[in-house]
Formats: C-alpha cells, structure tokens, sequence
C-alpha cells in the first residue's frame, strides 16, 4: 500500500477520497456512519467529548474500510502525531502495548498539563518530548517531514520495546511544600521550572494553590493555579487585586490568567508582592 499523509492548512473538513483527522469537521459530521471524520477541536467538542485518537484507533482494529490518504490541517498535538503513526504502521494497531499509549495519549490531550501528573514519570516526559518537536511558531515542509519522521520511529520503539529516546536531564523536582491550607490548597516553593514543579505537586495530590520560585533577592517568581474548574478559585478576581497593588508599588500590572482560567502567571520578571501579603489576596479568593 502506498500510504500518504497530507498536512495542509485550509483544506475542508471533509477532505474528498481521505481520512479527514482534525479538519474542522462537526458533530454531526463525525457521527455520520457514512464519512471518515475524526474531530475533538473547535466549540462543539469538550474535554468530556470522546477524543479523536481512540475513535480513529477504534475503526482501524475493527476494520474499517479506509482510504489510502490521512488528511489534517496541522499537528495540532500528541494525538495527531500518534494517528499518523498508527496509520503508515499498521503493525502497531495489533500490538497490544499500543491500547495503552493511545488511551494515555488521549487522556493527555484531553485533560491537557494536569494529567502528566497521573501517569509514568519516564513517558510523561516522552510525552513532553514530542510535543516539544513541534513548536507553536511553525516549522518549514522539510522539518516538519523530518521531525514527523522521528518522532514516529520513538514511538514505534516505545510501543515495541518499551524504550524512549534521550529524554534530557529530569525536571527539577525540588519542591518544598511549605504550608497546606483546605480543599487542597498548598503553598510551596522551587529552584527549578514552575510548570514543571505544578506537575509534582498535581502528582502529590494538591488540587490548588501557589508555587514560587525566588528570582533575585528582593524579586519572586510565581505561577498560581487550580487543577480543574470544579475547583474552587476565583484567579480573575485574584489577578485583578494583585494587579492593583503592583501599580500602588510602581510596578507594571502584569499578572494575567490563562484563558481556561486555570493559571495565573505572576510578572515574568517577578513580583515584590511579599508571600505573606500574596497569600493573604489567594485565600479570600
């Protein structure tokens, strides 16, 4: 078989004689037997919705008739990459270490930074490695090819023998807890990345809280977050007020929220706020 996969931007989401994956199909369309379209993006779709990557793996066991042409508009992440592996290799499919990668990827996907806290250390990092080879900013037709290339091979070694590729110097997991408050709070501390240290401390269990890392003397780092939105903190309101009290110092107002409100950065130079004047904004929030 001379199997193909086209990456394009602006293709239609159903893409005529192809398997369309990540198109912009809806609903209705990727629940019509009769069209090959997988979709987990865009209003219709929530976390809660099943995933494009174990509907696409589901068909393929099963037997679905498919045509020769895998069709996506970008690697839009993890679960596309794991597609396109499961579609050139087809040995894969029926291996039975690929229903777990393919589960987790999904889960990872899905549930987005919180769930590599509720998997393996070693492949939640294989995981981060290969969303790491796709950067935000693009890449040109050749590098995409060659990172598709070998990002497919390390997955195709994970799922046959178990084995990863080089994955770096481990995170800095050197988070001191320092005080844990209720409904999960926990204040703590690190020298190493925040991301990386909200991982350990989803891993331990907390649900929300802060994590600070002290940038120069008189200067702290700070990411606030919460682990889901059944989680109570309101980090908008908390924003706000931290906001005001960095321009009564002179300072820039430059906490912001992620838009799933589910993170709030501090100032990327850092905060002067004291820890104790910080806490005392997030626990009345």
């Amino acid at each position: 078989m001379d199997l193909n996969v086209r990456i394009e931007k602006g293709l239609p989401a159903l893409v005529p004689d192809a398997i369309s994956f990540e198109t912009g199909a809806t609903k209705a369309q990727v629940e019509d037997p009769h069209v090959l379209a997988y979709e987990h993006h865009g209003p219709e779709f929530s976390a809660s919705d099943r995933g494009a990557l174990p509907s696409f793996y589901e068909d393929l066991i099963l037997g679905r008739p498919m045509p020769l042409t895998l069709a996506t508009t970008a690697l839009h992440d993890i679960d596309t990459l794991t597609a396109i592996a499961l579609f050139l290799h087809r040995d894969l499919a029926t291996h039975p270490a690929t229903t777990g990668f393919v589960y987790t990827v999904d889960f990872v996907h899905r549930l987005g930074f919180q769930a590599l806290a509720h998997i393996e250390t070693d492949l939640a990092r294989f995981i981060t490695v290969l969303r790491n080879q796709f950067p935000e900013n693009g890449l040109s037709q050749s590098q995409l090819s060659e990172r598709i290339t070998t990002s497919v091979g390390w997955i195709r070694e994970y799922i046959h023998h178990g084995t990863f590729p080089t994955l770096g110097v481990a995170p800095n997991s050197d988070v001191r807890v320092i005080d844990i408050g209720t409904t999960g709070f926990v204040l703590a501390n690190t020298k190493g990345n925040l991301w990386d240290g909200w991982a350990e401390l989803y891993r331990r269990g907390h649900l929300r809280g802060v994590l600070v890392r002290e940038h120069t003397e008189d200067r702290r780092q700070v990411l606030v977050a919460r682990k889901s939105l059944w989680v109570p903190f309101n980090l908008t309101t908390a924003s706000r007020v931290l906001n005001e009290m960095e321009t009564a110092m002179g300072e820039l107002p430059e906490w912001r929220t992620t838009s799933d409100e589910l993170w709030l950065e501090g100032p990327p130079e850092g905060t002067l706020i004291l820890l104790q004047h910080l806490m005392a904004v997030l626990i009345r929030v």
